[in-house]
């Protein structure tokens, strides 16, 4: 394994496959235990109330509640259409492509690779930096309304109660949620390489994002207003709005959706129901608001748009379906 370089607050660590880790990192971690990994699972709290209800509903993994919740109970996520517990053949290179443009770039450490990733997106970033700003404005504008404020304060006040069956869990996905991802998908680093380097790639461009738009809000955490939340974690170093982790784990499951589509049945389902759990972990510890999570769903679809738009990751995402198409028969 190598040895990691955190993101936003995040203390290092080591992971499945040499993340740099979720922005908020710096306590728990995937736990190794030599080659295997450990990804603890708890009860999170649905997201939104059931009708007729005005208490959270806990969910295990898979969610038992479509989220938020309905009193139609979700279908079954079908089985897949594996055949081989290996690939059939190695991915083929997109037509037209000389052997140097062969993917992935395999003497690259992730780590490094993400930061070419991320100078193709930000040449594309810095056309429009504030394109999505519109947007985020009317979040923070609505949320900050007087009744919204208590509204999102009663929501956190409640989730409190969470903490204990949820904390393994979020404590986990602070330094890498990639684990999980894999998990539900069942895709690892060395079965699909170009898969990892896309979702590597994608944290760090999300990052780059969330980080841009926390600085310029600079909206205060929610300990900071209600003293009360206590949280169980140090409180990460920056400011709230939007949530790094929505933004993060919202943009790798629309990445994830890009290349696994048509292999994976109900990719969409699966990756979106993960990433609004692991955005709510970070709610249930007192350490972002509700909007702040909501705005960072609606900045990774803006996120995603442009990082999948550009050459190198296009030539990724075209190795990464064949890595998908050649798990089946």
């Amino acid at each position: 394994m190598t040895k990691t370089i955190g993101l936003a607050d995040a203390g290092g660590g080591e992971s499945a496959t040499d993340t740099i880790g979720a922005s908020g990192a710096g306590l728990g971690g995937t736990i190794s235990l030599g080659t295997v990994y450990i990804r603890p699972i708890g009860i999170s709290p649905s997201i939104a109330y059931a009708p007729g209800e005005h208490w959270f509903r806990g969910n295990q993994w898979p969610p038992e509640n479509t989220e938020p919740p309905t009193a139609v109970p979700p279908a079954p996520w079908p089985q897949s259409a594996n055949r081989h517990f290996t690939p059939v053949e190695p991915p083929a290179l997109p037509p037209g492509s000389p052997v140097l443009a062969a993917m992935p770039p395999r003497a690259w450490d992730p780590t490094f690779y993400q930061l070419v990733l991320l100078t193709e997106f930000a040449q594309k970033w810095a056309a429009n930096p504030n394109a999505v700003k519109p947007a985020l404005d009317a979040i923070l504008t609505t949320a900050l309304l007087p009744a919204n404020q208590d509204s999102e304060r009663h929501n956190l006040i409640q989730l409190i109660e969470f903490r204990d069956g949820d904390l393994d869990e979020v404590l986990s996905q602070m330094t890498s949620f990639d684990a999980y991802f894999q998990g539900a998908l069942g895709y690892s680093k060395a079965s699909h390489p170009c898969t990892n380097y896309l979702f590597q790639g994608a944290m760090r461009v999300a990052e780059f994002a969330a980080m841009y738009f926390k600085n310029m809000y600079q909206r205060p955490r929610p300990w900071q207003l209600w003293p009360q939340l206590m949280p169980p974690v140090s409180v990460p170093g920056h400011a709230s709005f939007p949530s790094a982790h929505s933004t993060q784990s919202h943009t790798c499951a629309l990445v994830l959706q890009a290349v696994a589509a048509g292999v994976v049945p109900s990719v969409v389902d699966i990756t979106t129901r993960l990433a609004q759990r692991i955005s709510r972990g970070r709610e249930v510890l007192g350490l972002h608001y509700p909007s702040d999570t909501v705005a960072g769903e609606v900045l990774a679809a803006e996120v995603a748009a442009l990082y999948l738009a550009g050459p190198t990751v296009q030539r990724l995402v075209t190795a990464a379906q064949a890595e998908w198409h050649s798990y089946t028969v």
